[in-house]
């Protein structure tokens, strides 16, 4: 039988890596000034790792959280456009 209140790993890793973009959509701005032309790992609702070199920034990122927990966006400078 299947539970369906009881949430799966990939389900909750999902729900993390939300929890983690929307945290980057509320602070675009302060890690914007901060990391410019910088690759950005995000985990936990913070950044976990940063650098010029992505793979670099993925490796530090992945000695601490597991892939699946990890977003790595490069940051851009200038005006970011936000959907409507």
């Amino acid at each position: 039988m299947i539970d369906l209140k009881s949430k799966t790993q990939a389900q909750e890793n999902l729900l993390r890596r939300i929890k983690s973009r929307n945290w980057l959509e509320s602070t675009l701005k302060e890690v914007q000034e901060k990391y410019a032309e910088n690759w950005i790992a995000i985990a936990g609702e913070e950044i976990v790792a940063f650098g010029t070199d992505p793979e670099e920034v993925k490796e530090k990122a992945r000695s601490q959280f597991s892939a699946s927990e990890v977003i790595l966006v490069k940051v851009p400078t200038g005006e970011i456009s936000r959907p409507a």
